[in-house]
């Protein structure tokens, strides 16, 4: 009997060690990013930019590195009210400082289609049924804040000179194939270029065709011949464009190989000519999320269509990023901060802080990048305290109970 009950306590001793051990586990980075972190905190200090979205110059000053590179990529977790802002700001500073550019967008060619239709001042309907289309199937691009920054576009396009208008290609795989068809059937001749309103109607059309004729439905397959198409159109042409997290890597993902890692390394389409801006959100951020996509404890009452979650990169228990603590400090009071963290000299050349990710969603999601900081982007920028975005049309769920606290007046402004 006293053997049974020793070997029970040391099973008890195992399980409260190991649970111990599991709740301890989030802490070790933390403590381990508190120690020779000085030479960071430094250079992010002498590397910082603070960003006013409310401004009419929002300050973006990252230097000939992303200002002449032939395309910068934004890059997000979707669902961020503030990144809409922020990509709205980006193609403003671009459409008045630099080359022009062209929009190179996470769309299918009948989506950028619709869109340029309306910031050409023309019909709504178009756009308006994309977004319809989007709600249906609950996808985060389905917000009101993305139709804003749209109308947004439009009055910008109404003040430019043409050559310097904003316009969308879309490259990505077709996402409906009987829709896109009647839509880039062959019609009134127009030369493919990316100076008019008719020009660039004229690249959709002929990306769409090309898509069409593959049969291949990996995206990656279509994304990357589409923007070879593009490139042959017109070998000096600048863009620039929102994607996810991660497109936007120069580092391998999981050991997979992002776009930008894809069109930077040798051979790739624009061959060292990759800038990218990577989003990061701290400090009581919240997410849009589908609501099919999470577990039905987190929905509330009712069915709603969409969640509001808290989704931050500072979170030790969830996802923490390794060296974020220096990071926010270098921030000081700014509500959006860019850090550059490539360049000669840069601490984060090497290590993982800024690369290396910890927590337990993290460790379930799986997120890791193949190399550190300086090889993954160009600039971090950080946000602080974003609200999540608002669904186009349906219902929305906030798990905090903050939606109605949260959110930078910025934000608003510019969307406004």
């Amino acid at each position: 009997m006293k053997f049974v009950l020793k070997l029970l306590g040391g099973l008890a001793a195992l399980i409260v060690l190991a649970i111990t051990g599991l709740i301890a586990w989030p802490f070790v980075p933390v403590v381990q990013d508190r120690f020779g972190g000085a030479q960071h905190l430094a250079w992010l200090e002498e590397h910082r930019t603070e960003i006013d979205l409310a401004a009419s110059d929002p300050g973006f000053d990252f230097g000939p590195d992303v200002h002449e590179a032939r395309f910068v990529i934004l890059t997000e977790i979707h669902a961020f009210r503030a990144v809409q802002a922020l990509d709205l700001a980006l193609v403003e500073h671009f459409a008045e400082a630099g080359p022009a550019r062209t929009y190179l967008a996470e769309l299918g060619p009948g989506q950028a289609l619709a869109f340029n239709t309306m910031i050409s001042g023309g019909d709504e309907a178009p756009a308006r049924a994309v977004f319809d289309a989007w709600a249906e199937t609950t996808a985060q691009w389905a917000n009101q804040e993305f139709f804003r920054k749209l109308e947004r576009l439009r009055d910008l396009n109404a003040s430019l000179p043409e050559n310097r208008r904003i316009w969308f290609v879309g490259v990505d795989a077709p996402f409906d194939r009987d829709q896109l068809a009647p839509l880039v059937a062959p019609g009134p001749d127009a030369e493919p270029g990316f100076d008019s309103f008719a020009a660039v109607q004229a690249v959709n059309a002929q990306l769409g065709r090309a898509a069409l004729e593959r049969e291949s439905n990996n995206r990656y397959t279509h994304i990357l011949a589409n923007i070879e198409l593009l490139d042959s159109l017109d070998p000096e042409r600048a863009f620039y464009g929102l994607w996810g997290l991660f497109h936007g890597s120069k580092s391998t993902v999981n050991g997979a190989e992002p776009l930008a890692l894809r069109l930077n390394r040798e051979g790739g389409v624009f061959e060292g000519e990759v800038a990218t801006l990577t989003t990061l959100c701290v400090d009581g951020c919240l997410n849009m999320m589908p609501a099919q996509a999470l577990p039905g404890f987190l929905h509330g009452e009712g069915d709603p269509d969409y969640i509001y979650i808290p989704n931050n990169f500072d979170e030790v228990m969830l996802a923490r990023l390794r060296g974020i603590n220096q990071v926010k400090a270098a921030m000081g009071e700014a509500d959006i901060a860019a850090f550059r963290v490539d360049g000669q000299g840069s601490p984060y050349a090497s290590g993982q802080r800024l690369s290396g990710v910890s927590g337990y969603l993290m460790a379930l999601q799986g997120w890791e990048y193949g190399g550190p900081a300086a090889e993954v982007t160009d600039h971090f920028i950080v946000m602080r305290n974003s609200a999540g975005l608002t669904p186009w049309n349906g219902t929305v769920h906030d798990v905090t109970g903050r939606a109605g606290e949260t959110g930078l007046e910025s934000v608003s402004a510019r969307l406004q």
